[in-house]
């Protein structure tokens, strides 16, 4: 019989900043009507201020993360090659940007070309925490 053991490994500030970039796919997490909920996005790191950002559609997700006073957000991936996964997690103020510049600069970072309607509002979340984890697992 085979046991494994699990092992967490806090993140440096440094390997958080580099996953956030590297990746394109987040998980926001929202208050709604009391009730947390999450919604994909597909975020950008602003070269800028390092700020996570992204681009919704008027309607929940966006009145629900300006409404309240805190978001999170969460991506996280998995390494089969050495069997270990991880994740980072922000949790801060979302904000609306409404300057053009900082818009069009963020549109040409997306690596990831989802279709744009030209209703889309942009939210960068303002981190009062940043952590991540790396969990590894070996047979024993």
């Amino acid at each position: 019989m085979t046991t494994a053991q699990t092992w967490l490994i806090d993140m440096s500030p440094t390997e958080c900043e580099s996953r956030l970039v590297t990746s394109t796919l987040g998980r926001l997490g929202v208050i709604v009507s009391g009730r947390p909920e999450v919604f994909p996005v597909n975020y950008v790191v602003d070269p800028v201020s390092g700020h996570v950002a992204f681009p919704t559609q008027p309607g929940t997700k966006l009145a629900s993360a300006l409404d309240w006073p805190w978001v999170g957000f969460e991506i996280d991936g998995v390494e089969q090659d050495i069997d270990e996964g991880w994740s980072v997690m922000i949790v801060g103020r979302a904000e609306e940007i409404e300057d053009p510049d900082t818009i069009a600069r963020l549109q040409d970072h997306q690596r990831v070309g989802w279709r744009r309607s030209g209703t889309e509002r942009w939210l960068r979340i303002i981190p009062t925490k940043v952590t991540g984890r790396r969990v590894r697992s070996s047979a024993a």
